[in-house]
């Protein structure tokens, strides 16, 4: 079994759930748990098509590029605009009036900038050139980031949902750690990958886990800030379920755990849904976006909305999802996305993981088309699952 030790855990922040004591080892080995080491989506909605070294391969970009689907020209890409710093910076003191509960701005990608129970916490930060172990290849980005880093105020928390390229990129985490912003950050990562962070940015603060295990984070403990007790500002932070996988290299597969995560204050709830499958499509079925309720989905949405919902706001991955066959058991298509949106009880969620690298053969524009018609196809108003420009924000 993993050791979670209250003794690792950096300042202003308490393991809730499960307590230590709960994890001796007579207890059952979670199914998520391979024996020997590493990890699996323990579901019927996940098949791994094969995509063990092929994805391994794609996802460096070695062999696809000719296969996927080029960008439009820059002026037919996502806008991109400058963030509402006016918005951002008032955003804390608006939420203590009862005016706003949660605030997410959109910085590309699966890149999400959240404001929620007076904590600011930074979902998957990844500003490099490229998502990809070295920056002459692999998936280049097409849209420019909507400020610098440095723009943003502090940031307390860092969430990592899996150690791919697009979602853990090492130049962003150690340009973070300079930068005065990120100087009292506490990063939450699933399990088995805080040994990357002491390797390759060995100062940060980092607090690992696995699925369902939950913190309380005290801004103020955490960032050594004077305050008085009627203004410490403490967050649930929960480790919750995805199905994905994990790599870096062709030897590392599933080697460490993949998650998604939600951020709680009492009266504001945030769920991010990193990178994520819902269904497995065959290769043989008829049409891979429709009679999609006769395949098992993945039941962990519906627990997490269980668990913790409703959420005020949530950010759920819309794209990246074709071929079908070969993505659906790792990305959600737009139609997955909301059923997803549905089990874990969001009462609007924001669309990413789309519009920035082109990683796979869908057409540009096409998942937020899709996300439209599903959106109809289940009597949803459009304005419950939105996408936003890149430096746009939804305010709720």
């Amino acid at each position: 079994m993993h050791s979670h030790n209250h003794s690792h855990l950096p300042p202003g922040v308490r393991k809730t759930f499960p307590a230590d004591s709960d994890s001796n080892s007579s207890q059952k080995v979670p199914d998520h748990h391979k024996p020997g080491g590493g990890f699996r989506n323990p579901w019927p909605s996940f098949e791994a098509h094969g995509f063990g070294e092929a994805f391994s391969l794609f996802a460096l970009g070695n062999d696809y590029d000719s296969r996927r689907a080029a960008p439009p020209p820059p002026e037919e890409r996502v806008p991109v605009i400058k963030p509402s710093f006016a918005d951002i910076a008032s955003f804390h003191d608006r939420a203590k009036k009862g005016d706003a509960k949660v605030r997410a701005t959109w910085l590309g990608h699966a890149c999400l900038f959240v404001q929620v129970g007076g904590v600011n916490v930074l979902a998957d930060p990844c500003c490099s050139e490229r998502c990809s172990p070295v920056q002459w290849a692999g998936p280049a980005r097409h849209r420019p980031l909507p400020c610098d880093l440095a723009d943003l105020p502090q940031i307390d928390v860092v969430l990592i949902s899996h150690n791919h390229y697009d979602h853990l990129d090492l130049p962003t985490i150690q340009r973070l750690a300079k930068l005065p912003i990120g100087s009292q950050t506490t990063y939450f990562v699933p399990l088995g990958n805080k040994r990357w962070f002491e390797k390759s940015a060995p100062n940060v603060k980092v607090v690992e886990g696995d699925w369902w295990d939950e913190w309380e984070f005290s801004k103020s403990t955490a960032t050594g800030a004077q305050v008085g007790a009627a203004e410490e500002e403490k967050v649930t932070v929960a480790c919750t379920p995805c199905q994905h996988f994990s790599s870096r290299s062709i030897w590392d597969r599933d080697a460490t755990l993949w998650s998604s995560w939600v951020v709680k204050s009492p009266n504001a709830s945030f769920f991010f849904g990193g990178d994520t499958g819902y269904r497995a499509v065959p290769r043989s079925w008829p049409d891979p976006y429709a009679e999609l309720s006769k395949l098992p989905h993945c039941p962990a949405f519906k627990q997490i909305g269980d668990k913790y919902g409703p959420f005020d706001l949530a950010a759920v991955p819309i794209g990246a999802y074709s071929p079908r066959w070969f993505m659906s058991p790792i990305h959600c298509s737009p139609e997955d996305s909301v059923e997803l949106h549905r089990d874990i009880r969001a009462r609007k969620s924001v669309g990413m993981h789309w519009g920035t690298f082109t990683l796979t053969d869908e057409p540009y524009w096409e998942p937020p088309q899709r996300l439209k018609a599903a959106l109809a196809a289940h009597g949803m108003p459009e304005d419950e699952f939105v996408v936003l420009d890149i430096g746009g924000a939804v305010e709720v």
